[in-house]
C-alpha cells in the first residue's frame, strides 16, 4: 500500500488527505457499491467519457489490493463495453474489511508523521477524524484534486 500511496503523490502532487483517504478506501473495497443494473453504470461510463474523450490518455493506476484505477481520457469509444463489464463485475464482487482499511489509514497517518506529504500530520490526522464520523464509506475527490487532474477512471480489479 505504501508504494501505491507515494504513486499517487508522485503522479498527483496537489492530492489532498480527502484524495488519499478515497484511493485506500478503493484499494481495500473496490469501487465500493453494487451495480445491480449494467446498463445503468454503461450509460454513466457513456456521459462521463463523452467530456473526456479527446483528453490525453493517461496509463492505468495500481492502487493496491489487486485494484487499478483505468482512465477512460482518451481511449477509444470501442473499449467502453469491457471496461464497463470489468467496473460492474468488480463492483459487484464484496471485497475488504474495515480492519484493512483502518490499517491502511493508519499506514497512511505514519507517512504523514514522516512528512512524506505537502500537509501536516494534524491536517491528515484531521481528515481522517472528519472522514470517519460519517462511517467507513465512498467519498469524492477534492475541488482541488479536479482542477489540477479532471480525474476519470472506473475502478476494476487487475
Amino acid at each position: 500500500m505504501k508504494a501505491a500511496i507515494l504513486n499517487e503523490k508522485s503522479i498527483h502532487p496537489y492530492a489532498q488527505p480527502q484524495d488519499y483517504i478515497k484511493l485506500i478506501f478503493q484499494s481495500e473495497f473496490g469501487p465500493g457499491h453494487l451495480i445491480p443494473n449494467p446498463d445503468w453504470a454503461k450509460n454513466r461510463l457513456y456521459e462521463e467519457w463523452q467530456q473526456v474523450k479527446d483528453m490525453p490518455a493517461e496509463n492505468s493506476q495500481d492502487i493496491g489490493g489487486g485494484y487499478i484505477r483505468l482512465c477512460i481520457k482518451g481511449i477509444d469509444e470501442s473499449r467502453l463495453e469491457e471496461i464497463n463489464t470489468a467496473f460492474v463485475a468488480s463492483a459487484n464482487e464484496k471485497t475488504g474489511s474495515e480492519a484493512g482499511f483502518m490499517a491502511k489509514l493508519e499506514l497512511f497517518l505514519a507517512m504523514a508523521g514522516e512528512n512524506c506529504f505537502d500537509f501536516d500530520l494534524n491536517t491528515a490526522e484531521n481528515a481522517v477524524k472528519e472522514y470517519l464520523k460519517d462511517g467507513i464509506r465512498p467519498t469524492s475527490h477534492t475541488k482541488v484534486y479536479h482542477r489540477h487532474y479532471a480525474p476519470a477512471y472506473r475502478v476494476v480489479k487487475k
